[in-house]
């Protein structure tokens, strides 16, 4: 019994430190959260979660946003985005936009961001939050601000890869056969690096 019990055990962490079903190696360590004092005194902020549960994400991020950015009170979340990271020894991210509440001025602009970063076996945590209401200039209409379907066509690929190199609140789009991206804040296409 405790040989099984033992062997289980062993299965499970070669699954983690392989990549699980993928046979890739996983090099990205699992997020530890670096909750602020407030999240960490409510609790449920510093566990897994499954990185396509839509409804406990975007709960989360609300929730989250709401206690840390004062701003964000009131927002709602849009549909998450996963964000694969350019960097083997990063971790992919789910990002979660916050939008401007419908009575503001702004409403259905992206006022905030959250993200969910992800281990080896998929799971993701409570990353950090932007708050963007104390940006100067009109708020993002969209995240990501470029649509996968321009972005394909922009590129000349039909599955562009949504990427980020330095952080997850700020991703590019790239076609895997070419190199190319398109930058973030420009919108311009810029050959392979």
């Amino acid at each position: 019994m405790v040989a099984a019990a033992f062997m289980a055990v062993v299965a499970v962490t070669v699954s983690h430190l392989a990549g699980g079903t993928s046979g890739a190696p996983c090099t990205v360590a699992a997020p530890l959260p670096s909750l602020p004092s407030q999240l960490a005194a409510l609790g449920g902020f510093d566990q897994a979660y499954d990185a396509n549960d839509a409804a406990s994400l975007e709960s989360l991020a609300t929730q989250g946003a709401g206690v840390v950015a004062h701003n964000l009170i009131g927002a709602t979340a849009g549909a998450p985005v996963h964000v694969a990271a350019l960097e083997a020894a990063k971790p992919a991210a789910v990002v979660v936009p916050l939008l401007y509440p419908q009575t503001s001025t702004n409403s259905g602009r992206v006022a905030g961001l959250v993200d969910f970063l992800a281990d080896c076996t998929g799971r993701v945590y409570f990353g950090s939050v932007d708050d963007l209401t104390a940006q100067i200039g009109n708020p993002p209409a969209s995240f990501p601000r470029i649509s996968e379907s321009s972005a394909a066509a922009q590129l000349g690929t039909q599955s562009p890869q949504l990427v980020y190199m330095d952080t997850p609140f700020a991703p590019e789009w790239r076609n895997a056969a070419t190199g190319a991206i398109i930058e973030w804040i420009a919108g311009d296409v810029i050959p392979p690096r």
